[in-house]
C-alpha cells in the first residue's frame, strides 16, 4: 500500500509536469512576440527567487547551506536552470513546442545511466521498461498530421544540451537532497539568476526594445515565474526526496502529453487519434515504472 507521503509526492510531481508541459507553449508565445531568451529566463528566475525567498524567509523555512555544500549548489544551478534553460529556450526558436516537448522526453532514459555512473545507483528494470513504453507512446504522438520531422539541426543540438543539463542536474540533486525542497529551489534560482546577469552584456538593445509587452505576454511571463520556476521545481524536488530521482524523472515523459493537450486547447494544434493513443501509452509506461516494482517488494 502506498504511503500517504508518497501520495503527496506523486501529486506534487504530476503538478510539476503539468506546469512544465504548459511552459513550452508559454515560452513559445513570448518568443513569437520577440522576447529575448536571456530576458525571459532571468526574469522568470528572478521573480521566482524573490517570491519564494520572501514567503519562506518570513515562515522561517529556509535552511542555511553548509560551506562544504556550496560547490554542489553552484554546480546544481549551473546545470539547471542555467544550461537547461539556454538549451530549451534557444532550441524553441528553431522548433515548435510539440517537437521540443517530445525531444525533452529523452531525459528519463539518460538520467538512470547518469545516476548509475556517478552515484552508483542500480538500474531498476521496471524503470527502464516503463521509459521504453512511454517512448513508444511519444513516437505515436509524434506521427500526427502536421508534425514536422524536418527540423533544424541547430534546434536539435540546443535541445540535446538541455537533456545533458537535466541529467547533470539530477546527479547533483541527489547530493543535496538532505536539504528541504524549499531551500534547494530558492538557492538554485538565486544562483542561476546571478549566472544569467552577465549575459546581458551580449544582448543588443534593439532585442530588448522590440519585445512586445501585452496582456498575453505578461501573463505568460508571470505563469512561467510563479508556476514553472517556483511551484514546479518545489514539487519535483519534493517527489525526488520522497521516492527516487530515477522514478521521479520518468514523469517527464508526460510533458509532451500536457504540451499537446494545452496546444490543442489554445487552438495551436489539432487533437488526432494517434495523439490520444500515444498519450494513453505514455501514461501506461509511467504507471508501470512506478507501481510494478512496488508489487515485487
Amino acid at each position: 500500500m502506498i504511503k500517504r507521503q508518497n501520495i503527496y509526492a506523486y501529486i506534487a510531481v504530476i503538478g510539476a509536469m503539468f506546469f512544465w508541459g504548459i511552459s513550452f507553449v508559454w515560452t513559445k508565445e513570448l518568443l513569437n512576440n520577440n522576447f529575448n531568451v536571456i530576458f525571459i529566463v532571468t526574469t522568470r528566475l528572478g521573480i521566482s527567487f524573490v517570491l519564494l525567498f520572501i514567503i519562506f524567509k518570513l515562515a522561517r523555512k529556509l535552511e542555511r547551506i553548509k560551506r562544504k555544500d556550496i560547490p554542489k549548489f553552484l554546480l546544481l544551478a549551473f546545470f539547471e536552470p542555467f544550461l537547461y534553460f539556454i538549451g530549451e529556450n534557444y532550441g524553441l526558436e528553431y522548433v515548435d513546442a510539440s517537437f521540443a516537448a517530445i525531444f525533452i522526453a529523452i531525459i528519463p532514459i539518460i538520467i538512470p545511466f547518469g545516476l548509475r555512473i556517478f552515484c552508483k545507483e542500480k538500474l531498476r528494470p521496471s524503470i527502464i521498461i516503463g521509459v521504453l513504453i512511454s517512448m513508444v507512446g511519444i513516437a505515436i504522438m509524434s506521427l500526427g498530421d502536421g508534425f514536422a520531422f524536418d527540423v533544424s539541426l541547430k534546434g536539435v543540438l540546443l535541445l540535446s544540451l538541455a537533456v545533458v543539463a537535466a541529467t547533470g542536474y539530477s546527479v547533483m540533486l541527489s547530493k543535496v537532497l538532505h536539504y528541504s525542497p524549499i531551500t534547494i529551489t530558492v538557492y538554485q534560482n538565486l544562483i542561476a539568476t546571478l549566472y544569467y546577469l552577465p549575459l546581458f552584456a551580449f544582448v543588443k538593445p534593439a532585442e530588448l526594445t522590440n519585445m512586445q509587452f501585452n496582456a498575453t505576454t505578461i501573463f505568460a511571463l508571470v505563469m512561467l515565474s510563479v508556476f514553472c520556476s517556483s511551484i514546479a521545481f518545489l514539487g519535483y524536488s519534493y517527489c525526488a526526496k520522497r521516492i527516487s530521482i530515477a522514478k521521479t524523472a520518468v514523469f517527464t515523459n508526460t510533458i509532451p502529453v500536457v504540451t499537446i493537450v494545452f496546444a490543442v486547447f489554445v487552438g495551436q494544434e489539432m487533437l488526432t487519434a494517434n495523439k490520444i493513443v500515444g498519450a494513453v501509452v505514455v501514461i501506461s509506461g509511467v504507471f508501470f515504472s512506478q507501481f510494478i516494482l512496488k508489487r515485487r517488494k
